[in-house]
């Protein structure tokens, strides 16, 4: 039976709304969320003025990101420290389903209590609050790239954990630990800095630094071998424009002397600059334009240079590690 061209209208709109949903900029959301009290400790009073002022489940979702990431940090202890192994028994497979549930509901609501956690608390909070909203979210478990030396090398262990949140029928990718700020190279201080850009992410941006345990969740078809090559992408990455031509793998193999050519386009007017990590200060570089692309060239001449690193508008970019 053919439909009605009144129902075909009403599904064209229909999945209009849902697919342009994530479009809303949430400026408003975020305004109400940010004049919620940081003195939350019972995740039924965050739920409770939640359900009060937001009824799309995208708003509900972005409610919950920035509440998150506005009143949690980061846990610079608990990193540092050796890892808690918690021990239990059970009988059958539902009583082990209970019984891990339970572990991250007690981790959500101890991430609350001490507004501070690491990824794990992060994403469990995330997880509890968006159950007792009525969305469905995972917590996913996989791999990060956050330093230098994970160029070429994909971490020996499980590193890092996120979410993905179900709305209108799709997964969003989410992670608020990296939404609530990051962390120095040195890993000893935390920088708050609320980051719109890793809710609702899309996946080929999300990959560059995430790769997670079980692949269902890429939502892409990269290897584990390409995430691994990558160059290290910095949080000014995500929020730029600015796009990465060449090279798009993270290992530059050059001789003693040679040129390094890197592309980068929608630069124009934008303060590029490069150093190498045996030198003190970074020093600008001026490209050649062909229309919407810039070509950059910079002179290889020191054996002892292991990566190069490119600075836009004074902030870190994007990192390569040099091999002769």
């Amino acid at each position: 039976m053919n439909k009605s061209p009144l129902i075909v209208l009403l599904i064209i709109i229909l999945s209009f709304i849902n697919t342009s949903a994530f479009s809303n900029n949430f400026e408003k959301t975020d305004r109400i969320v940010k004049n919620y009290p940081r003195s939350l400790t019972n995740p039924n009073q965050l739920v409770k003025l939640i359900n009060r002022d937001f009824e799309l489940p995208e708003d509900k979702a972005r409610a919950i990101y920035t509440w998150i990431a506005a009143n949690i940090v980061y846990d610079i202890k608990a990193l540092k420290a050796r890892p808690k192994i918690i021990h239990y028994l059970y009988c059958s497979d539902e009583e082990k389903i209970y019984r891990e549930r339970k572990i991250m509901e007690d981790l959500a609501i101890q991430t609350l209590r001490d507004k501070k956690a690491t990824c794990q608390g992060y994403s469990a909070l995330y997880k509890h609050i968006c159950d007792l909203v009525s969305l469905e979210c995972v917590i996913i478990s996989g791999y990060s790239k956050t330093k230098k030396s994970e160029i070429g090398n994909m971490p020996l262990k499980i590193n890092h954990a996120w979410n993905a949140v179900k709305i209108y029928g799709m997964w969003k990718l989410i992670d608020v630990s990296w939404g609530a700020g990051y962390l120095t190279e040195d890993q000893t201080k935390f920088i708050r800095s609320f980051k719109d850009i890793f809710f609702s992410t899309t996946p080929a941006i999300f990959n560059l630094n995430h790769y997670p345990e079980d692949p269902v969740w890429l939502f892409s078809d990269i290897s584990k071998e390409s995430f691994t090559n990558l160059p290290l992408y910095y949080p000014d990455f995500h929020n730029n424009d600015i796009e990465v031509v060449k090279p798009e793998k993270g290992i530059i193999r050059v001789s003693k002397e040679e040129v390094i050519g890197f592309t980068l386009k929608y630069a124009n007017n934008k303060p590029v600059m490069i150093k190498f990590d045996n030198e003190k200060f970074a020093r600008e570089v001026y490209p050649e334009i062909t229309d919407q692309y810039c070509n950059y060239e910079i002179a290889y001449k020191k054996n002892s240079n292991t990566y190069l690193t490119v600075y836009i508008n004074h902030k870190p970019f994007v990192t390569y590690k040099i091999l002769k």
